[in-house]
């Protein structure tokens, strides 16, 4: 894997400690938020358990190590034992990965699950960890090997005004991050568009854009509450299913005993499950404080629930010409039918849970996904 020019320095100045790997004591984690944000918090929780639990010492570095762009390549040159990887910024290294998640907008089919970061978190992670082989493949070719998924809530419509009917979308502009969505604003009549999410504010201040489509905690996030008057939740829907908060680096993993991997991975669980709700616990209070300021909470009518369902269905088969066309996929058809049955399987193991139980979610992992890890082989063959 080609390791880009803009931190080469950075990995020769970390030659002292990468020519002499980290023993296996000693686990650096690379995230590329601040400390203070809910990944920071994420992987502390990991840290007391991991330390409590073993002989590894756990070391968080946000912001410090490795940002978002370097953490694919720093993670495989060793300048970090884990770290969070945004799967999405690397779309030919994490192919197989990517393919996945961009489906996440099918757990939307039929009921609307309550946390679909559950519900993507636990599919993703079973079925890279359980069920993709080429998966494995392509993560031992960049010297990793991945434990967990941490997707957030849902993406809705963050607008200037009532945007949730078809009418109302035809001809506005709507600001989305991701292709999937771009596509779907489309279909919607909308004209997409792309800024970055500094730019977020603005853009709908000035009246450059009418919505945003992001998850609603990007009202605190993004400081969106003095420019946001409507918010149309569930729709388009979907969320962001790379944010693979358990990559490792697979010179640590292989240097770990079976049981301090064992305790690692669950470290991961707990970590994953402290994103995932804590996401669902800052979108119920991002509601609250939108309808104390006046925002309104506008529902999507039937309309805009049918076209954005029959959507769904057809952007599937775009997706798939994706990944066999231009990534040369092989088995698209095949796994993304089982990725679609392993969305359903987690919609009902997580239907009557409370979405912001982290502990019980963290036990759900572990018992549908890592207890079934063989951690003497995993990764390693």
């Amino acid at each position: 894997m080609k390791i880009s020019s803009s931190y080469k320095a950075l990995i020769a100045a970390s030659m002292v400690v990468a020519a002499a790997p980290a023993a296996a004591q000693d686990m650096r984690i690379a995230h590329g938020y601040p400390a203070g944000t809910t990944f920071h918090e994420s992987y502390t929780a990991l840290e007391g358990y991991v330390e409590t639990n073993s002989e590894v010492q756990v070391d968080v570095y946000g912001m410090t190590l490795l940002d978002f762009k370097q953490a694919a390549s720093g993670l495989s040159a060793g300048v970090a034992d884990a770290a969070l990887i945004l799967t999405t910024y690397f779309p030919k290294e994490y192919s197989e990965i990517n393919l996945v998640t961009d489906l996440t907008m099918l757990a939307n089919l039929g009921e609307v699950p309550v946390s679909i970061g559950a519900v993507v978190g636990g599919a993703v992670t079973e079925y890279v960890a359980l069920h993709c082989p080429d998966c494995q493949r392509q993560n031992a070719a960049l010297n990793q090997v991945s434990l967990a998924f941490s997707p957030g809530s849902q993406f809705g419509l963050l607008c200037r005004q009532p945007m949730n009917t078809l009418d109302a979308l035809s001809g506005s502009n709507i600001r989305a991050s991701i292709s999937v969505h771009r596509r779907w604003a489309e279909k919607m009549g909308a004209s997409p568009i792309t800024i970055s999410g500094n730019e977020v504010f603005d853009g709908l201040n000035q009246g450059l854009m009418d919505c945003t489509v992001n998850a609603i905690p990007e009202l605190s996030n993004l400081s969106l509450f003095e420019v946001v008057s409507s918010v149309t939740p569930n729709v388009p829907g979907g969320t962001y299913g790379g944010a693979a908060v358990g990559q490792v680096n697979l010179d640590f993993w292989s240097g770990l005993t079976a049981d301090q991997r064992k305790v690692v991975a669950r470290g991961m669980a707990k970590a994953g499950a402290h994103v995932m709700t804590s996401y669902m616990k800052l979108q119920n209070s991002d509601l609250e404080q939108a309808k104390t300021n006046g925002t309104t909470v506008d529902e999507a009518d039937d309309g805009l629930k049918a076209a954005t369902q029959a959507f769904i269905k057809e952007d599937v088969e775009t997706i798939k010409s994706i990944y066999k066309n231009d990534f040369a996929l092989e088995g698209v058809d095949e796994k993304v039918v089982l990725f679609a049955e392993l969305l359903e399987k987690w919609k009902g193991l997580t239907a009557g849970m409370d979405p912001t139980d982290a502990d019980a979610l963290e036990q759900l992992f572990w018992d549908e996904i890592m207890s079934k890890i063989d951690f003497e082989t995993y990764g390693l063959n």
